[in-house]
């Protein structure tokens, strides 16, 4: 016995002593736990800055965990992205998609009170006819936590000294350390994706441990048992129809150390110097419509667990450093500043510094692949991190931009991996918004989406008639958009259905207004009011709305390219093509503002966080100053209106579109902004409350200030970008202040990106280097500056593919890689 509790002590003297030094530009750090407010009995929600914004986040994308490295006790938050509770599953096939069953004349009678202008939200109104006839009164029901994890210590907070609580964003490790008085203590924690465990390692040197290991839910009937070293907690999330069945498994390996289970569940472990606590739950959810269960949740969780006891920690923590770094290493940002050694908290408490600007853009990675891998859906509003029952807006999947900029930044900033969640979710929606579509529209091919999803297929409209509006044109943009970047033509083939049904839903759902142009309607431009003074506040549904239209342009090229490039439905090509030049145009209104709806409602003091009406500018393609001018001046006035202060995914958004007109300075300081006065002391955008968007759409403004690809050269013999570039829009010869739609020919998917380099850099960042960012096309880019100009760029081909250069005002000849080949811009000479 003596020889092996030394070969053990051994072992953790080695732990403390080769401990690699992290570098901490990428180290999320602080010298006091958590604030648990979460702890003892849950009457209400917590209120001001508590755990969810102090805790640290760990996650493989479908389980997480956060820990708030508390003394005496230490609180892990688990987290499972499939489990919901309040809703209904199992339902037939048109019931599960929620939709609302509307006879033909009743949208029809919703239809005339656009067209009679029934303002306002009186009987009769567009609102309240939308709400009567068309907006769902099935549960959407609510993302919920899983289980919380408590591990006490004994340590009394007073006798601590040098405490230090780290996250590590390249690499996925937290760490905790502290002494009393001569012992030293660590904890090391993460979630590890390749063996799909919650990972925890107490060590102590010159001191022992004594822990109580219990674990807990706020779902009514659970029952935990504790036998030997395991602790067994199961059960169900409260559903309107087919409870959500759970299981979660805790096991611990303390050595030689004794172990107790106790009769009220938890485990005892006395005189241990090392302790790892294994943590495995699944719930028996699967993405299959319309059932939504099958998964054989208890089978994976003894699996799990057994598989990662058998490892045991130190082979798991190999594969999971190895595994994230390898992902978080592909694109790496330097800004030339020097680490002052402050705590993020008091970083974020600053004015702002590149510091803590470089840090959250490597963070806001990490929050990524941490919540959008390997999981059949995607991301919510806050990630995967959630410990309220009844959480802000559900904790759902709002289509109005929060999921779509959830995806922004996974392609520029490398992490392709993370959109396939995006993409199997919408596979779903597909399928059940055939029925949506058809029941509620009475629109007989493709597929509709709402403003409100969850993982049970719902695609109905919202409840409030103020909020209906279609979004498969947005999600589509994100889906296509991903195609863009990784040229893959087996994925293509996968997501074309999926184009093609959002396509034929709005071939069949547009209408002619009173000037003859075809608009979407009922429709809305998320979440603003119009005409409020003689209609009030709430006067949101509209016509013809100009995020609509010029998203159904995006989709309408999009699935024009997608059938060029896979051979198939010319004749549904054609259609399109046919349907374009009809659509609405876009307008440049009174006070010169792009403006927002077909009339000329906009207000210049109007600052709504929305900004819908310049999707075209961001997240699409279609308004740029180096190719519409007249727009991009429009889009500029009404940048102006809208101001730089809002919300953190506003914040982040504006920063997105700030790069796209090309004014770094003015991104930067929205940038800068939301690093700085729009998060918490963990990094989690502050919305308020806490939303994961924010920190998602601030990174995408990193992306776009430094690489922008969206443009398209189909003119190959063009020696400038004005006349090489695809346009979307053209002037209406007949109403210069109208711009109509232009249909793309075949030849558009062949045409090669146009990598503009350094299109935003802003004065604040002189010097500095970003490797590994992806452009359209197939390309990754490393990119150096000093003094404020292009040193070098290297552009690597992941694939066979061509490609023109815009840097320094200047378009490079088309250049030609084949896969694995690199080349350097400027040329050397």
């Amino acid at each position: 016995m003596m020889i092996r509790r030394s070969a053990a002590l051994l072992v953790i003297l080695m732990a403390f002593a080769t401990v690699t030094v992290a570098d901490e530009r990428y180290v999320l750090q602080y010298d006091a736990p958590a604030k648990d407010n979460l702890l003892g009995a849950r009457t209400g929600k917590p209120k001001g800055i508590g755990y969810i914004q102090t805790a640290l986040p760990l996650g493989n994308g479908r389980l997480g965990a956060m820990f708030s490295g508390g003394i005496d006790i230490e609180h892990l938050l688990i987290n499972d992205i499939t489990l919901w509770m309040n809703s209904k599953r199992g339902l037939d096939a048109v019931a599960q998609s929620g939709t609302r069953m509307v006879a033909s004349t009743d949208f029809e009678t919703v239809r005339k009170a656009y067209r009679d202008d029934k303002y306002g939200t009186k009987e009769g109104s567009m609102e309240s006819l939308s709400t009567k006839y068309l907006s769902s009164t099935e549960p959407l029901g609510n993302y919920a936590p899983f289980t919380d994890l408590l591990i006490s210590s004994g340590h009394d907070p007073a006798s601590v000294r040098d405490y230090r609580r780290s996250l590590d964003s390249r690499n996925g490790l937290g760490t905790v350390s502290y002494s009393i008085g001569n012992g030293k203590y660590k904890r090391e924690f993460f979630c590890s994706y390749p063996h799909d465990v919650v990972v925890a390692r107490y060590i102590a040197e010159d001191a022992t441990l004594d822990l109580t290991i219990q674990t807990t839910t706020q779902h009514t009937g659970a029952k935990v048992k504790a036998a030997g070293n395991r602790i067994v907690l199961s059960g169900k999330a409260k559903m309107v129809q087919d409870d959500v069945e759970f299981m979660q498994i805790v096991q611990v390996d303390a050595g030689d150390a004794d172990v107790a289970s106790q009769a009220d569940g938890s485990i005892k472990i006395s005189n241990a110097r090392k302790v790892t606590i294994f943590l495995a739950g699944y719930c028996d959810y699967l993405p299959v419509y319309p059932t939504f269960k099958g998964r054989d949740y208890r089978g994976d969780c003894e699996h799990a667990i057994d598989a990662a006891a058998k490892l045991g920690f130190e082979n798991l923590k190999r594969s999971h450093v190895d595994d994230v770094s390898a992902v978080m290493n592909r694109c790496r940002l330097e800004l030339d500043f020097q680490p002052s050694g402050l705590t993020t908290d008091k970083l974020v408490a600053g004015d702002g510094s590149l510091e803590l600007e470089n840090l959250y853009f490597h963070y806001s990675r990490y929050l990524q692949l941490s919540c959008s891998r390997g999981a059949p859906v995607p991301s919510n509003l806050q990630g995967l991190w959630n410990a309220d029952l009844k959480p802000a807006w559900n904790c759902d999947y709002h289509t109005d931009i929060n999921v779509e900029m959830n995806y922004w930044m996974v392609d520029p900033a490398n992490l392709s991996e993370s959109f396939r969640p995006f993409t199997e979710w919408t596979k779903i929606l597909a399928e059940s918004g055939v029925h949506t579509a058809r029941e509620t529209f009475g629109v007989h091919k493709g597929w509709s989406m709402g403003l409100n999803g969850n993982v049970f297929g719902f695609t109905a409209q919202n409840v409030h008639g103020r909020r209906n509006q279609q979004s498969g044109h947005w999600l589509c943009q994100n889906l296509f958009d991903h195609y863009a970047f990784n040229q893959d033509r087996a994925y293509l083939e996968e997501i074309y259905p999926i184009l093609k049904g959002a396509a034929e839903f709005f071939v069949e759902f547009l209408a002619p207004w009173k000037d003859g142009t075809l608009v979407v309607y009922p429709t809305w431009s998320p979440e603003n009011s119009y005409l409020v003074k003689p209609h009030g506040k709430l006067n949101k549904q509209v016509y013809g709305a100009s995020w609509d239209q010029q998203l159904v342009l995006n989709l309408f090229t999009d699935c024009i390219e997608a059938s060029t490039v896979l051979g198939r439905d010319e004749d549904f090509r054609t259609t399109l093509q046919k349907m374009i030049p009809k659509l609405c145009p876009q307008k440049i209104g009174q006070h010169g503002q792009l403006q927002e709806w077909p009339e000329d409602w906009d207000s210049p003091t109007d600052t709504h966080r929305h900004i819908s009406h310049l999707i075209a500018l961001h997240p699409g393609r279609d308004i740029s100053p180096l190719t519409t001018k007249e727009l991009y001046e429009a889009a500029l006035v009404t940048m102006r209106h809208r101001g730089d202060e809002s919300t953190g995914w506003s914040t982040g958004w504006k920063t997105c579109f700030w790069s796209r007109l090309h004014n770094g300075d003015r991104a930067h300081k929205i940038y800068e902004f939301l690093t700085s006065k729009r998060a918490y002391p963990n990094l989690f955008d502050f919305h308020p409350p806490f939303q994961i968007d924010g920190n998602f759409g601030g990174a995408a403004g990193v992306c776009e200030m430094l690489l922008q690809s969206h443009l398209r050269s189909v003119n190959s013999d063009a020696k400038t970008i004005e006349e090489a570039a695809f346009v979307a829009y053209q002037m209406d010869p007949k109403q210069s202040r109208h711009f109509v739609p232009v249909v793309p020919d075949e030849s558009l998917a062949d045409a090669p990106y146009i990598l503009h380099l350094l299109p935003a850099l802003p004065s604040a960042w002189p010097n500095g280097k970003i490797n590994g960012l992806k452009a359209r096309g197939g390309m990754e880019v490393d990119i150096e500056w000093k003094n404020g100009q292009l040193a070098q760029a290297t552009i690597h081909a992941g694939r066979d593919g061509a490609f023109r250069i815009y840097a320094q005002d200047q378009l490079s000849e088309l250049i030609s890689l084949k896969k694995g080949q690199s080349t350097v811009w400027p040329p050397t000479k």
